[in-house]
């Protein structure tokens, strides 16, 4: 089966406010970002002065002054526990205005939401001045990626939860990933006859990337200690499977049984031993008891 990779996560940065908007040193799409970094400023000095954290917090800092010498006529009994309260409520409304004017203010800052790779940055934006929801760009976490794919219906009872299965793709001909099913659909589309399944895969090095294609291998069988070449090693003469072994400098055609398929890769039952040289490149047009050059 074949999908589309995706990202465990992405979110997209949007400003809060407007302003003039200014990028962080250095960011530009494909730079990693750790969770909570400064990706961006606005400049708005209209907005800072109408959110008034300074005199949000001297109006904080007087109320407290208030409510401690509120306290101190209290214990010596110069005011009454009504009084006492109602400076109490002032300090703490005064505590709940100010904090929520330096969260107002920290509007003006965009910070990244997860940790992961910036992709669509809007770097052309950097000095102009931009609207409130304006999208600054999109973070993806891919170190770890989601691949939904449609199987046939006939598979439904033989897949399961945490089953292997083998990814490749035509641009990377040398990887291929491990994954495991991560969640089983249990509806059927009626048109198509098909179920979704949810496959996961690490990705530490990245090389898979998001709106890639690749190729899903569910593997349904497991053999040990397996001889496996590539398929493209693999010939078909006389509707018999063959492959080139190297002995000295002759190639010899050789029957050979082969068995399951992962990915490039097959199984060979029998006709092979391990640690035989075989022929990769040219054998197309190979025949048997042609001499070779080996390329080292």
């Amino acid at each position: 089966a074949t999908g589309t990779v995706k990202a465990r996560h992405e979110e997209a940065v949007v400003t809060e406010v407007e302003g003039l908007l200014n990028l962080s040193s250095g960011l530009k799409s494909g730079s990693f970002v750790q969770s909570g970094q400064l990706l961006a400023e606005l400049d708005n000095p209209e907005y800072l002065l109408d959110v008034r954290v300074e005199s949000q917090k001297l109006a904080m800092d007087n109320a407290r002054r208030e409510l401690e010498k509120k306290d101190a006529l209290y214990s010596e009994g110069g005011i009454t526990e009504n009084e006492l309260e109602t400076a109490r409520r002032s300090a703490l409304d005064a505590k709940l205005n100010y904090e929520t004017a330096l969260l107002r203010a920290e509007k003006i800052r965009v910070h990244a939401p997860l940790s992961g790779i910036v992709t669509g940055l809007n770097n052309n934006a950097d000095g102009t001045r931009v609207a409130a929801r304006f999208q600054l760009c999109t973070i993806m976490d891919y170190a770890t990626v989601h691949i939904p794919v449609k199987l046939p219906n006939t598979d439904l009872g033989s897949i399961r939860i945490n089953q292997e299965v083998l990814i490749s793709n035509y641009a990377l001909p040398d990887d291929l990933f491990k994954g495991t099913i991560q969640t089983i659909d249990p509806t059927i589309d009626p048109q198509t006859r098909t179920f979704t399944v949810t496959i996961q895969a690490a990705n530490p090095r990245s090389r898979l990337r998001p709106g890639m294609f690749v190729k899903t291998d569910i593997v349904r069988e497991e053999h040990e200690q397996a001889i496996v070449i590539t398929k493209n090693t693999l010939q078909i003469r006389n509707n018999q499977a063959v492959v080139f072994v190297v002995e000295g400098a002759i190639a010899q055609m050789r029957e050979v049984t082969p068995g399951i398929e992962a990915g490039d890769r097959i199984e060979i039952l029998a006709g092979l031993s391990d640690g035989e040289r075989l022929v990769v490149q040219g054998h197309e047009t190979l025949r048997d008891k042609a001499k070779v050059r080996i390329l080292e």
